[in-house]
């Protein structure tokens, strides 16, 4: 067997630390999902516990600070989950329901008009959303921001948050991770609406079917007394 020369037992080694850590990384992956399918299993008509397995593989798998998971309603963003890295303040989060009419020139107004990924490298370095971005990092001094878009049938249902109290990007593999787990999210929703649009069809046609046995009875009954009468 060929013996390596000096110069490329670095490179061998660096090679075989990358292949390490891309086939741990594709473990973490995997033990993630396989949460999320058995919260998925085990609560099948509560979406609580779903949304938290979700979202706290999101952060730690993004290597994030803070997640925050988000629906869309009438009145604004309303939240849904949080999670947080140990020794992190809830005070870093923004209220529990951000109203539409506190929406223009923020960055939830942009997930909005865009409905794709917004990547904020550095809170301080955003003149266009000066305001919000004072208050971000007066907060709870989140510096890098990641909102992810949940959509179906491209409309925005709801989104994720993730936040780096440091100044580091998030990689195109973490945004196309945190997307996916956002895909789940909308997915585990389509799954609980569409059982209970069939549960309330169940029961209406339930309802349908008393009334008319009802109507039947009461026809066959009226037959019952008018032949007595009639002879």
């Amino acid at each position: 067997m060929k013996q390596l020369e000096t110069g490329e037992v670095p490179k061998v080694a660096r090679a075989v630390s990358d292949t390490q850590d891309e086939l741990a990384e594709v473990l973490r992956q995997r033990a993630a999902i396989s949460a999320v399918l058995r919260a998925i299993a085990s609560s099948p008509h509560d979406l609580q516990p779903i949304f938290d397995s979700i979202l706290d593989s999101a952060r730690r798998l993004s290597r994030a600070d803070t997640g925050v998971f988000r629906l869309v309603e009438e009145a604004g963003f309303r939240l849904v989950a949080r999670a947080l890295s140990p020794g992190v303040s809830e005070d870093v989060l923004p209220p529990k329901l951000v109203e539409r009419g506190t929406l223009q020139g923020s960055f939830y107004d942009r997930l909005v008009a865009s409905k794709s990924p917004l990547h904020v490298p550095d809170v301080a370095l955003e003149p266009h959303w000066a305001g919000e971005a004072l208050a971000v990092i007066r907060r709870g001094g989140l510096r890098t921001l990641l909102f992810v878009p949940m959509l179906r049938k491209h409309e925005l249902i709801g989104s994720f948050a993730l936040g780096r109290l440091r100044v580091e990007h998030f990689t195109e593999k973490e945004i196309e991770l945190v997307t996916d787990f956002a895909a789940q999210a909308t997915i585990a929703l389509e799954i609980v609406r569409r059982e209970r649009q069939q549960g309330q069809l169940q029961t209406e046609l339930a309802h349908a079917n008393r009334v008319a046995t009802m109507g039947h009875l009461s026809a066959s009954t009226a037959h019952e007394v008018k032949q007595p009468i009639a002879s």
